[in-house]
């Protein structure tokens, strides 16, 4: 027989275990930064509207869009902030123009 583990041991076995998973889980969610760049030829972007360049949009078929809307200003796009592409969790963390859109465009910071 061994000895029991001390309390203070246990509990730091599981803080161990639990912030493994949580830095496991996190990476999974995130999932893998890509290299590629979307494309307005790529057919899912197509079909989202997908522009390199937000003041190339078609306003009879986005009659709501703005040329203030692009992918920098887009919740969804996690580019650093001087960069000129980054990834957008919507088109699968492949990279776009700061300067895009879609139709799918969120502001920043909207409920």
């Amino acid at each position: 027989m061994g000895m029991p583990i001390s309390g203070r041991r246990v509990f730091v076995l599981h803080l161990v275990g639990v912030t493994s998973a949580l830095a496991a889980g996190r990476a999974v969610a995130t999932g893998p930064v890509s290299t590629e760049k979307l494309t307005e030829a790529d057919a899912y972007a197509r079909s989202m509207g997908f522009r390199l360049d937000t003041t190339k949009v078609d306003k009879k078929r986005f009659p709501r869009h703005t040329p203030e809307q692009k992918c920098s200003t887009c919740q969804l796009y996690s580019g650093a902030p001087n960069a000129d592409w980054g990834p957008c969790s919507f088109f699968g963390g492949r990279l776009v123009h700061k300067d895009g859109w879609c139709r799918n465009f969120k502001v920043k910071g909207a409920a």
